[in-house]
């Protein structure tokens, strides 16, 4: 009996299409989101939720008019009740510059929803409006392309390179305060700290009320301990309540910034309502701000969006709000260190796995030592991370092997694992591996060699008779051992 294939037929709808859209837009890909909702309208051509879906992506996109086409056709000729769509186009006008249209629009909203879900945010972009003057800049798309290349190179620490860029954008445009701002932080990161006020300060001559220019000021003050400054100013930004989505995340990432996380949660959370495109950065303000204030579901809501910094051009070890979470005093009860250490250690490099261990082992608790212990079981005899493992899960903190580490970390951390210098941990595994045979082990010598060669490699400059000093060795003991490392150094990967 012969028997036939049944085929299963799958004709895709708008459904379909319209899901497709919204996991897109969740991950922030408009472009991506913008053609399937399309296709989804393409099928059902009058519903609403894929027609007020298309409508925020366009604005996302600053598609500003076609969006307002789309919310006009809602509201108009399809369902009278979506009144939110009045909000929606009042804020697309007020991006375009059309004051007097988005007053009329947010007037429609307050009158016939004055109890709905935006009417807080509707009071706020009332007051305003009202208020507002001055212009528009209209970009052109060269000096934004500079602007962007400019912000790309600061994101990735190349200072020079980014000034360059904004130099070029402010000749150009020399009311683009955003190329200000960026320069400012972009001399500040190179230690110009006169420059950068300096910069600032010509934004805020023009500008009294730019919001980046007093949040970056702020941040400036913090991290100079500027305290008499920074509390003056601090009343100024409470006073601030900024209409654009953006300049509300500014802020919100300010005041988290400066460990204020009641108003940073505030404000990050109103960003997102107001349709801010919320990078891998901006949720993890979020996140840590909502586990600060004790919003744990929405801590661990926010924290799945940052995605641990994938894709990003730096490690999440080198993040430095994530250094301070990882050393905080509720780091070992911080679901979302646990969530990245794990993820650290199985995926990561050999320099952040074994950091990784010895920052379990650091915290110290429970579930940290069972990470430890089910990590070394399940590298199967793996050198030199089950070796690692064993020792520390057995609290054998008196090998020699592990004292070299130990001892820097006394030098450099205090005893805390060295976070800053997390590579390190790398360099070590391979003495770890080196002197596995040796019976007298030269602990002092190796730790010095490993410092030295660390200055070395990251610009600093130390004698190699002051590091000796430092860690009770000889120069001689000293160089024998930089001898042994640094030959076989650049054969290895971290």
């Amino acid at each position: 009996m012969s028997k036939k294939a049944h085929i299963i037929s799958f004709r895709p709808d708008g459904e379909y299409y319209f899901q497709k859209g919204i996991s897109a837009y969740q991950k922030g890909d408009l472009y991506r989101a913008h053609k399937y909702v399309g296709r989804a309208i393409a099928f059902e051509p009058n519903e609403t939720e894929y027609l007020c879906q298309q409508a925020a992506i366009l604005a996302e996109l600053e598609e500003y008019e076609s969006s307002i086409d789309i919310l006009n056709k809602v509201v108009h000729d399809l369902d009278e009740q979506l009144t939110e769509c009045y909000f929606f186009m009042a804020n697309n006008y007020a991006y375009l510059g059309r004051f007097d249209e988005a007053l009329k629009e947010v007037r429609t909203y307050l009158s016939l929803d004055p109890k709905g879900s935006f009417k807080q945010e509707a009071m706020e972009l009332y007051k305003l409006l009202t208020i507002e003057s001055g212009h528009l800049i209209e970009e052109e798309e060269s000096y934004i392309g500079d602007h962007e290349k400019g912000r790309q190179a600061l994101e990735r620490g190349q200072f020079d390179k980014a000034i360059g860029y904004f130099k070029k954008v402010i000749e150009d445009q020399p009311l683009f305060w955003a190329a200000y701002n960026n320069l400012a932080i972009a001399y500040f990161s190179q230690g110009h700290t006169d420059k950068a006020f300096e910069t600032l300060h010509r934004i805020l001559k023009k500008d009294i009320g730019n919001v980046h220019a007093l949040c970056n000021l702020a941040t400036f003050y913090y991290q100079i301990n500027e305290k008499k400054q920074l509390d003056q100013l601090v009343p100024v930004l409470d006073k601030l309540h900024p209409f654009y989505p953006e300049h509300r995340s500014k802020l919100g990432s300010t005041y988290f910034f400066l460990g204020d996380y009641e108003k940073a949660y505030h404000w990050l959370i109103s960003a997102e309502k107001a349709g801010v495109y919320g990078d891998q950065a901006f949720y993890y303000w979020l996140a840590l701000s909502s586990y600060r204030i004790g919003r744990k579901d929405q801590a661990m809501r926010a924290w799945k969006k940052v995605d641990f910094f994938k894709g990003r051009p730096f490690h999440p070890y080198e993040h430095g709000k994530i250094q301070d979470m990882l050393l905080a005093g509720d780091a070992g009860n911080n679901p979302m260190v646990f969530s990245l250490v794990d993820q650290q250690l199985q995926d990561g490099e050999t320099a952040s796995k074994v950091f990784s261990l010895f920052y379990l082992n650091y915290l110290g608790n429970d579930s940290a030592k069972k990470r430890i212990e089910q990590f070394g079981s399940n590298m199967n005899g793996e050198q030199p991370f089950s070796d690692i493992a064993c020792l520390l899960i057995e609290d054998q903190g008196d090998d020699k092997r592990i004292e070299i580490m130990r001892t820097l970390e006394k030098e450099f951390g205090n005893g805390a694992p060295i976070i800053d210098c997390y590579d390190l941990y790398g360099w070590w595994t391979i003495v770890f591996d080196i002197v596995r045979e040796e019976k007298d082990l030269d602990v002092p010598g190796w730790a010095a060699a490993l410092a030295y060669l660390w200055f070395k490699e990251t610009g600093q400059k130390e004698t190699q008779k002051n590091v000796a000093k430092r860690f009770g060795t000889t120069v001689y003991r000293l160089k024998k051992h930089i001898d042994q490392l640094g030959s076989i150094l650049n054969d290895y990967e971290f």
